[in-house]
């Protein structure tokens, strides 16, 4: 059944098609069959605070509860709307009644709120009190009463570690009964953001024995390929992993293929063009819908393409209460669209959504269907439209749309032994409460604290203060004209996206950057009236200092990388073409990291070699995310024709893929292990694209720091050939 705005209509993609703007574009379509949840009797310990609440558990939820009250720690590795927050809701308020505590962590404030309203309705219900919010947003007043009086604590991981662990000596009545420990949406702490999570909760759990608890650990995640593995290496305890696929509705899966631009469709409309184009039919259809966009810069040009009153941006960066307005206005229907980053792939309670649009492949099967999920909650059947962007991975999918289905949930992956990231935990943790020798995850932090009688200390007065969990560097506030906030960023973002001259986008506006004060971590923005946006060019080196083979003359170690924004270029909207560029002087950021690298094979003639690895270098970079779960913006690479300095792999031309963040986090040891599956993958999309010099969908990078200067595919596939023929046969998933 289509929403009452299409009665009339078969299918969505014939609603589609009749618009002569999508007519014969549709590449890929499928229909997903629903598949409801049922009910199953329950009559465990939480049946009387479930039948209170006049609910019936789905089996999977009674397979979950069972597993609760034999005092396990759960891990739901379920699908969008299996209704995972029931199996917590349940146990959380029981607890209460009987006097016990727990902490609920959420990636985001906004989910954290979201879930407030939903408990605190419960306990009302049941005549309870003591359900508060407790994070950056929360009053002093208010923070007061949830540290005396609280029962259930809504949280998250940067509230934990800025907040509550500093000062626990106050919280010891609370972190003394604490019963259960809830992790929701556990696949997004990976990555960088993961490895500080996993620390944190190691903090955590540490001082939570301290005072004679031993909390009881509820998971849930979407659907990735590890989710016991992950919940074991984020907390150090054992885990039971459930399972479950639901679909409330059938979903109705297309492909859309932008609009050729010439006879042979080599080039094709922007993306960002395609999906405006989209969300202003989808909105004048009377649709509710949200549009996945890759980057902020993405969602904002989206937003403003659509011109349409009822499509609005939405992203991290917003303040608090711009992005709560957004979602309320979604939930009622005065906004129709939201062209949003991943700050909405996680759960948070916006209504029934008609339809999904993902522009560009979020990086993995898990994003992506996790955002596709956010459509076709109710009985109606829901729409997800994927548009491909000219990238090597998008372009690897549309050519195999099917993998989209048939493809395995990625593995998530957070290192808590990351020499740069622990080490600084370990000192906050001993600023806590003293460590003793077990205690110290990481070699690296010996060295650093202070031994005393068998416990150790730090030196450090502030190591709370010093320590940022999402970003690198620290936090730069942006200003408007007024001096109003009006959102944040950590300082690599600032230099790349904020720097003087920058057209910065925000609530589908321009502003232009005033200044960067980097002293008082502040960008002032006056109103722009331009005509154009920027995209900053930087310069990046990498030194070696040790490394080992893994095979396949493939080498993985430890390196610095160096970079610096040395200019930006002024692009005019709607057709990308480059105006000026306009020079730069902004600080170098360094930091230590990992990265893979190797000798490609001399299968070009010498001048070729440059154009060559560079190009290569995008291809693998763009198809990294098919063999490790990783954001586009955690990686990164270098081509040197010859590299400078002694390398324990010898000389000559060398190829660096690397891991965006200061220690590394995996990625390139990760990847270093699949690399014949990898090269043959580049090969295979390297002899496919059907372009002569290379474009965006093969060789050309959005990421490239000197503008896609200097590629040759040509060469790329010459050496791609060389790299897979020397190296064995495998299959590629």
């Amino acid at each position: 059944m289509l929403p009452e705005a299409l009665r009339g209509w078969g299918s969505y993609r014939e609603w589609l098609e009749a618009d002569p703007e999508f007519r014969g574009r549709v590449a890929f379509a499928r229909i997903l069959p629903a598949k409801p949840p049922r009910s199953a009797p329950y009559r465990g310990a939480f049946a009387g605070v479930l039948k209170a609440l006049g609910l019936v558990p789905f089996a999977h939820q009674k397979e979950a509860l069972l597993r609760v009250e034999e005092g396990e720690n759960v891990v739901m590795a379920y699908s969008t709307a299996a209704g995972k927050s029931l199996v917590f809701q349940a146990p959380v308020l029981k607890a209460a009644l009987e006097g016990g505590t727990s902490l609920l962590l959420f990636p985001t404030k906004a989910l954290a709120h979201d879930q407030l309203k939903r408990l605190r309705a419960m306990a009302e219900a049941l005549g309870l009190r003591g359900v508060y919010p407790y994070d950056g947003d929360t009053g002093g007043h208010l923070r007061r009463k949830a540290r005396e009086e609280g029962l259930v604590l809504l949280s998250n991981p940067d509230m934990l570690h800025h907040g509550l662990l500093p000062r626990h000596g106050p919280w010891a009545p609370f972190l003394s009964r604490l019963r259960y420990l809830v992790l929701d949406e556990l696949h997004a702490y990976r990555g960088v953001f993961g490895t500080h999570v996993a620390l944190v909760l190691f903090r955590l759990l540490r001082l939570a024995r301290h005072y004679g608890a031993s909390p009881q650990v509820i998971a849930a995640s979407a659907t990735i390929g590890n989710a016991k593995e992950h919940a074991e290496n984020l907390t150090g305890l054992p885990f039971v992993e459930l399972r479950e696929e639901v679909a409330r509705s059938e979903r109705e899966l297309l492909v859309l293929l932008p609009k050729a631009l010439d006879r042979k469709g080599e080039r094709r409309r922007s993306p960002l063009l395609e999906a405006a184009y989209l969300a202003r039919s989808l909105a004048e259809g009377g649709l509710r819908a949200i549009v996945f966009a890759g980057a902020r810069k993405s969602a904002e040009l989206i937003a403003r393409y659509a011109a349409h009153p009822v499509v609005r941006p939405y992203r991290a960066g917003y303040t608090a209460r711009e992005r709560r307005r957004l979602e309320e206005a979604l939930k009622q229907g005065e906004v129709r669209v939201l062209v949003s980053t991943s700050a909405l792939e996680l759960g948070v309670d916006i209504g029934e959504l008609d339809a999904v649009v993902l522009v560009g492949y979020p990086g993995s099967v898990s994003a992506f269907w996790q955002r596709a999920g956010r459509a076709g909650r109710g009985e109606r059947r829901a729409l997800v439209v994927f548009i491909p962007r000219e990238d090597p991975l998008d372009e690897y999918f549309l050519q195999r749309p099917e993998l989209l289905l048939q493809s395995p949930p990625e593995h998530a992956v957070a290192d808590p032994q990351n020499p740069v990231l622990c080490p600084l935990h370990l000192h906050a943790a001993a600023w806590e409460k003293p460590l003793t020798k077990e205690e110290v995850l990481c070699l690296e932090a010996l060295g650093e604290l202070r031994e005393r009688n068998g416990l150790y200390h730090t030196p450090r007065r502030h190591p709370h203060r010093d320590l940022s969990l999402r970003g690198l560097g620290s936090t730069f506030t942006l200003r408007g004209p007024e001096g109003e906030v009006l959102g944040h960023l950590d300082e690599r973002q600032a230099y790349w996206e904020a720097h003087p001259g920058a057209v910065y986008l925000h609530g589908g506006e321009g502003y232009l950057v005033r200044n960067i004060d980097r002293e008082r971590r502040e960008v002032w923005l006056l109103p722009a009236l331009e005509d154009y946006y920027t995209e900053p060019r930087a310069e990046t080196d990498l030194e070696v200092s040790e490394g080992e083979p893994l095979g396949h003359g493939v080498w993985v170690g430890k390196v610095v990388l160096r970079e610096r924004v040395v200019a930006y270029v002024k692009k005019r909207f709607f057709t990308g073409s480059v105006l000026e560029e306009v020079p730069l002087s902004l600080p170098e950021i360094s930091f230590p990291t990992e990265a893979l690298w190797f000798h490609p094979p001399e299968a070009v003639p010498p001048h070729q070699i440059p154009g060559g690895i560079h190009a290569l270098e995008h291809t693998l970079i763009g198809l990294l995310p098919l063999f490790v779960l990783a954001e586009r913006q955690d990686i990164g690479g270098l081509s040197y024709p010859f590299y400078p300095r002694p390398l324990p792999s010898g000389g000559g031309p060398t190829v660096f893929i690397y891991d965006g963040y200061p220690g590394g986090v995996g990625y390139a040891r990760t990847a270093a292990r699949r690399f014949p599956e990898w090269v043959r993958a580049a090969l295979e999309l390297l002899k496919r694209c059907p372009c002569g010099e290379g474009c965006p969908r093969c060789v050309l990078s959005p990421k490239c720091g000197n503008g896609n200067q200097y590629l040759d595919k040509k060469a790329a596939l010459m050496l791609a050939a060389g790299l897979a023929f020397s190296l064995p046969r495998r299959t590629v998933h």
